[in-house]
């Protein structure tokens, strides 16, 4: 019978023979709960301390080599590269902004390699990941409620926890790891359990609430265009139109909690007053004043409101705003037209890797479906990916990164395990 100091050191032993990958599994792990229930300098401090040494680790072994033949890895580099450098050629900004955009910069790049290296061994767990997805999607949503019932009884916009502090960006995280975690979960051909079912149940009523009450319209159209493809995809996918009635019953939920909580009138007002939140004559205001240069824009050191769009259009009109609110604007305005085009490049990759694998038609929908979700969340907010640890990484970079990873990595390990399965039948004849 072991003691519990034998007990112990098997324990650590089990631990230790962990492979790195296994170990940034788990960091990751924890860094996406803390990111969603603790404050930014928690979840920022355990990323820079834990998961940023033991990248670098993982860069400078041997067999890291695959990583820089990666075409959306060395894209992202050079994207950051580009950004950094450029920036101290262009725009007028003080030197400090210009030494801050470099390490954003280089900040972004391992922190890129980080997420490529995770969903590279992530994939093979496909299933554990999607239960954590939920979770995560759950957990988040439900403390943003919980924190906010003083503000959801007054018919205020809420707010979630730690990187989901903001309605827009907390909205979006939800739903990324919403869907995220139902295409884990229910994207294979195997029967899903009834843990699984309940998971995804209550985590879609809980989010769905979340998302509607934080009243921002970009991230609620985003999230109900995804579950009307969902259910279809769902119907098709399995030959079960019952699926309609569960989705209608979480609409009857949703829209019972939200009354309940606040009041559909009164919810109805609050969205309608907002109006279009000033999104077209910040829009109009960078069309109509470009960038000092068309091809290398602004510079990402410049801040925005020192910027002719800024000083000649928004300021006479009595509006503060810090950034274009479109990632793709965002991107002209500090980079430019080769900055566009590079971004373009990081949503062309995972576009063309789902439409050339071999997943089944569903499989392919949905991953473009994840796409999709990022061209919408980030096409009313935002103005870059390139930037030090951001909300961004959690619904801008995620779904590039899974969607490029599992499409290349997943199929690509798939083939493996094939390839050694018929070399084990072949052995045994």
């Amino acid at each position: 019978m072991q003691t519990s100091i034998e007990r112990s050191e098997t324990n650590f032993s089990a631990l230790r023979g962990l492979g790195a990958e296994r170990w940034l599994q788990i960091l990751f792990a924890g860094w996406f709960l803390l990111s969603v229930t603790t404050p930014e300098e928690v979840y920022r401090t355990f990323f820079h301390a834990l998961i940023y040494p033991l990248t670098a680790f993982l860069l400078i072994r041997r067999d890291s080599s695959t990583l820089w033949k990666d075409s959306f890895v060395r894209l992202f580099l050079a994207f950051c590269g580009y950004m950094a450098v450029t920036t101290w050629f262009l725009g007028d900004g003080p030197v400090e902004d210009d030494f801050q955009a470099s390490r954003w910069g280089m900040e972004a790049a391992l922190g890129m390699t980080a997420f490529v290296l995770w969903t590279r061994s992530a994939v093979s767990r496909e299933r554990l990941w999607g239960k954590w997805f939920l979770s995560l999607a759950f957990v988040g949503a439900l403390g943003g409620l919980l924190s906010s019932v003083p503000g959801i009884v007054a018919g205020a916009r809420i707010e979630g926890l730690g990187a989901m502090g903001h309605p827009i960006q907390g909205a979006s995280i939800a739903i990324v790891f919403l869907a995220v975690g139902l295409f884990l979960t229910f994207g294979s051909q195997r029967c899903s359990s009834r843990a699984d079912l309940l998971l995804a149940f209550f985590s879609v009523i809980v989010v769905c609430t979340f998302v509607t009450l934080t009243q921002s319209r970009g991230p609620l159209i985003s999230l109900i265009l995804y579950l009307l493809f969902f259910v279809i995809l769902l119907c098709f996918q399995h030959r079960r139109p019952a699926t309609i009635s569960l989705f209608l019953l979480v609409a009857a939920s949703v829209t019972g909690m939200v009354h309940w909580l606040m009041g559909l009138d009164v919810f109805l007002d609050h969205l309608l007053a907002r109006g279009a939140s000033y999104r077209l004559d910040i829009w109009t205001a960078y069309l109509t004043y470009l960038p000092e240069s068309f091809l290398f824009g602004n510079g990402a050191g410049l801040d925005f409101e020192l910027t002719e769009a800024s000083r000649l259009y928004l300021e006479p009109m009595g509006l503060d705003i810090s950034h274009p609110h479109n990632i793709w604007l965002g991107a002209f305005v500090e980079t430019g037209l080769v900055g566009v085009l590079m971004q373009a490049g990081l949503v062309s990759l995972p576009v063309l890797a789902v439409l050339r694998s071999c997943f089944p038609v569903t499989s392919k929908l949905h991953l473009l479906a994840i796409l999709g979700l990022f061209l919408l969340l980030t096409f009313s907010d935002e103005y870059t990916l390139l930037t030090s640890l951001h909300p961004i990484w959690l619904f801008g970079w995620l779904p590039l990164v899974f969607v490029w990873t599992w499409s290349i990595y997943h199929q690509t390990r798939k083939s493996a395990e094939e390839v050694t399965e018929n070399n084990g039948k072949i052995s045994e004849l």
